[in-house]
């Protein structure tokens, strides 16, 4: 306790009204003065402040919900495509057989056909190669191209290498089967080839 302080409850004490219950008093409600107040600790935060972060939470929730459903449709699209093109693969893969057999037909025709009958027979095979062609096209059913291509093993397969001067090693020189396409990236039969060596 400071000297000051001492002096000033001696001249309370001493005090010639007697009146010592009223200078502690006094006395009490200097010493509560001189205290610091000090801020409430659990003073609330801002309640906009609150709500605004709350409302950038569900918009970032809101946001990652909807980019994954627009991947769960896109993937959902993919298989479904995938899943057409291999059904219509499975169908079109027989058909790709009876339109070699016709080009195999045509050839054995030969172009000497003496007989009106055998021209008559080769025109109607002819017509229904063109037929049947144009049908598996219109289903996107498209050739490969191979002869005089660089060898490509995405489209091509490989059955043999010949020697050939003039030619760049790996060039495709002769066609053994023809390979088709389905919508022209989704390889239905690879193109059988002879290659450069």
């Amino acid at each position: 306790m400071s000297k000051s302080k001492k002096q000033s409850e001696e001249e309370i004490l001493e005090s010639p009204d007697g009146e010592a219950g009223a200078g502690l008093d006094e006395l009490e409600a200097e010493e509560h003065e001189a205290e610091p107040v000090e801020p409430e600790e659990d003073a609330q935060e801002d309640p906009i402040a609150l709500l605004e972060a709350e409302r950038d939470a569900f918009q970032e929730k809101w946001l990652r919900a909807v980019a994954e459903m627009e991947n769960v449709r896109k993937r959902a699209r993919k298989e479904l495509q995938d899943s057409r093109r291999f059904s219509q693969a499975d169908v079109l893969r027989p058909m790709l057989e009876v339109q070699d057999n016709f080009e195999r037909a045509l050839q054995s025709f030969g172009d000497d056909v003496d007989t009106d009958a055998g021209k008559a027979l080769r025109e109607g095979v002819e017509l229904i190669f063109q037929k049947f062609r144009s049908v598996l096209k219109e289903r996107g059913v498209e050739p490969i191209e191979a002869l005089d291509h660089e060898f490509d093993p995405q489209v091509h397969e490989a059955v043999g290498q010949l020697p050939r001067e003039g030619v760049e090693a790996g060039t495709v020189i002769e066609i053994v089967q023809a390979g088709y396409t389905l919508g022209g990236d989704f390889v239905l039969r690879p193109a059988r080839v002879i290659v450069a060596q």
